[in-house]
């Protein structure tokens, strides 16, 4: 018999959906009335809104689930994959904030027409608007979707796409009319809504199951997991592929500039300083808010260790803990708490996803003097259209964990480069497209080989059998190399763009082809402490993670000493932050 949530919990959801209609017709006239406010909200908004945004979008109804997903198959050191990313997110808080907010642009395919020049910059621009807002958008949405199926199959007794479409209409409702503003506005209802659902049953299923010691014990007896699955970092006296793969993500997978929606993010913050500040709320919320679902993710295994039989297999598990420790009430705030991640991804990617498709090819190429009536309404189409588009592929991704590593491996080595053009003058749009389609093109011969050649091998291992953080550092080997040649194959981009770039961002950096004069000018990103800057806000960020992870595992030493570390990391992180905005306002270059 299929579970059932009852009359409560129905009502709380529906009220939730009735709050998301009436906050985007409220606001559906404000977002109307420019482009800027559709896509940016103004570029007027406080650094506590922009963050809070910025986490409830960076988790949707699939987080919970990826995580329980790689735990339950791999143990808690996959959680690293997570956690790397926020190595990046430092990046931001302390470089890509300040500079995505001066170079004052809508979406990060705009910034290829800013740094570089011609026609391979135009081209460039408009293959990014494509693929970022069409290709990887539709992906990222479907495994939304399909992810928030699983929790309705599990969860509620009626037809799981019923449900979903009931979600998908009331998302695209509010997105569509209100625009950025209703995205901010709703996300911040939604932050409390989720981490405070998620956090209850984290709670109550981690002293239900008797606590830590009973689920060390319960874990190391499961068939098919045992102790190791609860080590977060592999062993270290011998190499082997967990260690490497940790290496792999510490190292290989985090680059990346905080582009996409981040960069949108920070453009629509009143200055550099709300910026920096939503850039550092995010990436110390980022590094700690796993530990959320890592608690039910080792209770799914205790309860069900194996689940190979069911219809979606580990996607369950999330929802089945769920079911299992929850009554009438909680159970519908926790449903709620999922729509509400659900939606606040779907409501930003919709957003997100027109602004590229507006900005960067319709606006761009196709029609570049028409009223800002006609744009607004053009977006609207656009956002219904990957809509439809999100929700028809949708049912074609049967794990979101197989879809994460899709998505990742189109993206090998894209970001190192992404990182590098902002502070090397030779990097040019040929660089970047030579990576954009390698990568892409190396994922196709990947999914080639794996199913037309099963047994060819690398370093031993059957290539359809390595694991994905292997396949992606081999590609990387492959795309950067080639990227660097065409680069010193092709023309360099002409020295008035390099120099107009520069003046307007001041990233700092390796531009010795500028007059000192220019890469004098005060205020740059990126200086001689910049990597102690980063250092600083990744012992402050991991320094929190790992305080929280040992104290659940109870090891208390660790966990103070991991205390000691973020404390250290909060000072210098705060000390750095007086000293740059500091000289941002006294200088007048509070953008």
């Amino acid at each position: 018999m299929k579970p059932s949530l009852a009359t409560v919990d129905y009502l709380v959801i529906a009220a939730y959906l009735a709050f998301s209609l009436i906050v985007g017709l409220v606001l559906s006239r404000k977002a109307s009335e420019s482009s800027e406010n559709y896509f940016l909200g103004g570029r007027t908004l406080p650094w506590w809104l922009v963050g809070i945004s910025m986490v409830a979008t960076s988790f949707a109804s699939d987080t919970p689930i990826v995580v329980t997903e790689m735990i339950r198959q791999y143990g808690l050191q996959r959680i690293w994959w997570l956690f790397s990313a926020c190595i990046g997110l430092s990046l931001g808080v302390f470089l890509f904030a300040r500079m995505w907010r001066r170079a004052e642009i809508t979406t990060d395919a705009e910034f290829y027409e800013l740094r570089y020049s011609g026609r391979s910059a135009a081209f460039l621009r408009g293959f990014k608007g494509a693929w970022s807002g069409v290709v990887a958008n539709l992906i990222t949405m479907s495994w939304v979707i399909n992810a928030m199926s699983s929790i309705i199959t599990t969860l509620v007794d009626i037809n799981r796409w019923l449900a979903i479409g009931i979600c998908v209409v009331v998302a695209l409702t509010y997105a569509m009319f209100s625009g950025f503003y209703g995205v901010v506005v709703t996300d911040f209802v939604q932050f409390f809504i989720a981490i405070g659902s998620m956090l209850y049953l984290a709670v109550v299923a981690w002293n239900r199951v008797g606590g830590f010691e009973a689920i060390e014990a319960k874990v190391a007896a499961a068939p098919g997991h045992g102790a190791r699955t609860l080590e977060l970092f592999p062993d270290l006296s011998h190499f082997n592929m967990d260690l490497l793969a940790l290496f792999i993500f510490l190292v290989v997978l985090w680059w990346n500039d905080s582009g996409g929606y981040h960069m949108q993010r920070m453009s629509s913050c009143k200055n550099e300083k709300h910026a920096t500040l939503a850039t550092l709320f995010l990436a110390v919320f980022q590094t700690s808010r796993a530990w959320l679902w890592i608690g039910v993710a080792i209770v799914s295994i205790v309860l069900f260790p194996d689940l190979s039989h069911t219809q979606f297999g580990d996607t369950q598990a999330y929802p089945m803990v769920m079911n299992a420790f929850l009554g009438p009430g909680m159970k519908g705030l926790l449903v709620t708490g999922f729509l509400a991640a659900f939606m606040s991804t779907i409501d930003t990617h919709l957003n997100w996803g027109a602004s590229y498709v507006m900005t960067d090819i319709y606006r761009r190429f196709v029609r570049r003097d028409a009223s800002e009536r006609h744009y607004i309404a053009v977006t609207k189409l656009v956002v219904l259209m990957l809509m439809v588009g999100a929700s028809l592929i949708a049912p074609l991704f049967k794990s979101v964990t197989s879809a994460w590593e899709l998505l990742a491996m189109t993206q090998a080595g894209v970001g190192l480069i992404a990182v590098v053009r902002w502070f090397w003058w030779r990097i040019s749009a040929y660089t970047e497209l030579a990576v954009l389609i390698g990568s892409s093109v190396l994922t196709l011969l990947n999914a080639a080989l794996v199913h037309w050649w099963p047994a060819a091998t690398l370093f031993g291992i059957p290539w359809a059998e390595a694991r994905f953080e292997l396949k992606v550092a081999v590609f990387i080997s492959i795309v950067i190399p080639v990227s660097l040649l065409v680069t010193y194959l092709t023309p360099p981009v002409e020295r008035e763009r390099l120099e107009s770039f520069y003046r307007r961002v001041r990233p700092g950096g390796f531009w010795g082809v500028l007059d000192p004069a220019i890469r004098a000018l005060p205020n740059r990103a990126a200086s001689a402490r910049s990597i102690a800057d980063v250092l600083g806000g990744l012992m402050l960020m991991f320094g929190v993670s790992l305080a929280i992870g040992y104290a659940l595992f109870h090891r208390y030493e660790l966990a103070l000493a991991a205390v000691v570390v973020a404390v250290l990391g909060a000072a210098w992180t705060y000390t750095w932050f007086r000293r740059e905005m500091g000289a941002l306002t006294s200088s007048g270059g509070m953008v």
